[in-house]
């Protein structure tokens, strides 16, 4: 089996492909040369099945290999790096390489488009409500089809926080959510998930006392519990309609006391 920067490297010398690849680029109209660049790297990312820390050609190489400016290759890189598709290390042993795309990068990306839009934080709140009761829900519908990977299975089992400090118990039940996302087999609905997450645990956390209370701890353990046990059971009813009512009481609990922050513009991160 070819390693990852054997791959990037037979790619960049294959003579036919970048026949294809410089013809893409001329055939190119009305669209910025560093544009279609980016759109030629991400392409042979995905056709190459490369890994997030693989190693991608130099700027020169890619250069020579799409007959453009290094100039073109570099703010090309740039946009991907932007979306959080690519890495570029500065001096000796840098370069590109495939970054881990994540919810989070997706979601500050999103969050440009909610400020431009005016868009209020309430409408982040009501959407990640019916996105969790959606990924609960197509959760259980894997469960009940027998196509859900074991781990993650195991993944909704009983949550410890006995010991576990106030971030430790953040991270775990934030964890909860995202294996339920998982498990729902669907990536463009567990990426738009794991953004509008972003978007609202990283504003509505700040505004919840520093320290969770023991009663707050027992009612998410609570409620974790009842959508695991209903997930498990492949109960798509009960998964999404258990999901919802939990977010709806977490929203309650967190935004209680700074109800007002629901009318704050959602702001480009």
């Amino acid at each position: 089996m070819r390693t990852r920067d054997e791959m990037a490297k037979s790619a960049a010398d294959d003579p036919i492909r970048n026949l294809a690849t410089r013809r893409a680029i001329a055939a190119t109209r009305g669209e910025k040369v560093s544009r279609t660049v980016a759109r030629l790297v991400a392409r042979s990312i995905a056709d190459d099945g490369l890994d997030p820390g693989a190693t991608l050609p130099s700027e020169q190489e890619m250069a020579k290999n799409f007959g453009v400016g290094r100039a073109s290759v570099r703010e090309g890189l740039r946009l991907l790096e932007a979306q959080g598709l690519v890495t570029v290390r500065q001096g000796l042993g840098g370069g590109p390489s495939v970054a881990e795309p994540t919810g989070a990068a997706f979601g500050d990306t999103m969050s440009m488009y909610l400020q431009a839009n005016d868009i209020r934080f309430a409408e982040v709140v009501e959407a990640v409500i019916e996105m969790e009761g959606l990924t609960a829900a197509l959760a259980a519908g894997k469960v009940a089809a027998g196509d859900v990977d074991p781990d993650l299975l195991r993944a909704l089992g009983p949550e410890d926080h006995d010991d576990a400090s106030n971030r430790e118990f953040i991270e775990q039940s934030l964890g909860f959510h995202d294996s339920l996302r998982q498990m729902a087999g669907n990536y463009p609905i567990a990426l738009m998930a794991s953004a509008l997450a972003h978007l609202y645990s990283d504003r509505a956390l700040g505004f919840h006392a520093s320290e969770w209370s023991e009663m707050e701890r027992g009612a998410f353990d609570e409620q974790h519990a009842e959508i695991a046990r209903a997930v498990l059971a492949g109960d798509v009813t009960s998964a999404r309609n258990l999901a919802v009512a939990h977010m709806r009481e977490s929203v309650t609990m967190v935004l209680g006391e700074n109800p007002t922050i629901t009318q704050d513009r959602v702001d480009w991160k």
